[in-house]
């Protein structure tokens, strides 16, 4: 149990520090990271409890692909739904949540919290090997499928249109539902077919993931202070970020900004 715990939740650890670094113009408070990451974990348990209501015995042996899909349908919407959840009830609160990259990002930490609580019960029920094997396919579902939702999330909060996030939900909850019923029919019916195209839906969400991620650093009300010259910046003396050399308030704390000459940064 504990050996589980500790791959699960390393492996989750590891790739957070990789996806944390498409935030390139305003880093997220670690606070909030771990507090999504912490929520996340703990989504398991209602996810599991209504997932419970699906008789996934007959899933062994041939029930029809109809039943299957419909199974994964449900999953998708519970644990896409409390994933979100999880992000909505602690970082979506937050004043640092003020760009539409943090929607992404907040996910992606809900989502890889999720994956580790789910990937402990895993190596449990069924061996170490396929906890290996989750530790790639079906964490990097998770942080895909999240992501797009986390992308909308954001614009539904920044543009204050909130039909975005439904839009987020389709994305998420489709590609969630077709991930998991590939991979298990082409599993039950050892089908290359099956198998190729929940391959291929992982890639696309993957894919998918990184194009939002591009559009999401391009409208960053941020991008203009890290791209412009280092002689044209300064330091905020109540937080410390940096902020436009000519900003009379801090765009990251609020804080009233000194503008003496001498306090303008020339950073090397």
């Amino acid at each position: 149990m504990i050996f589980a715990l500790a791959f699960s939740v390393l492996v989750a650890l590891l790739w957070l520090k990789r996806f944390r670094k498409m935030d390139k113009y305003e880093k997220e408070p670690e606070r909030l990271i771990y507090f999504a990451f912490g929520a996340g974990a703990l989504a398991i348990v209602p996810s599991a409890i209504l997932e419970s209501f699906v008789d996934f015995s007959n899933v062994s042996g041939s029930p029809p692909l109809s039943n299957l899909f419909v199974a994964f349908l449900w999953v998708g919407i519970v644990e896409e739904f409390f994933k979100y959840l999880a992000v909505r009830l602690t970082a979506y609160r937050s004043n640092q949540f003020n760009e539409v990259m943090d929607g992404m990002i907040y996910m992606i930490s809900a989502a890889l919290g999720f994956a580790a609580a789910e990937n402990v019960g895993y190596i449990l029920g069924f061996g170490f090997f396929v906890g290996i094997l989750r530790a790639i396919l079906s964490y990097l579902g998770h942080v895909s499928f999240s992501a797009i939702l986390g992308y909308y999330l954001g614009k539904a909060k920044i543009e204050g249109k909130g039909n975005w996030l439904w839009v987020g939900f389709i994305w998420a909850i489709s590609l969630h539902w077709l991930y998991d019923a590939f991979f298990v029919i082409g599993t039950m019916h050892s089908s290359l077919g099956f198998l190729f195209l929940g391959l291929m839906v992982w890639v696309f969400g993957l894919i998918l993931t990184y194009s939002l991620s591009r559009k999401a650093q391009a409208v960053s009300p941020f991008r203009t202070v890290h791209i412009l010259p280092k002689r044209l910046t300064r330091s905020c003396h109540a937080c410390g970020k940096t902020v436009s050399a000519k900003a009379w308030i801090c765009h990251h704390c609020g804080e009233l900004l000194k503008l003496e000459e001498e306090d303008i940064t020339l950073k090397v």
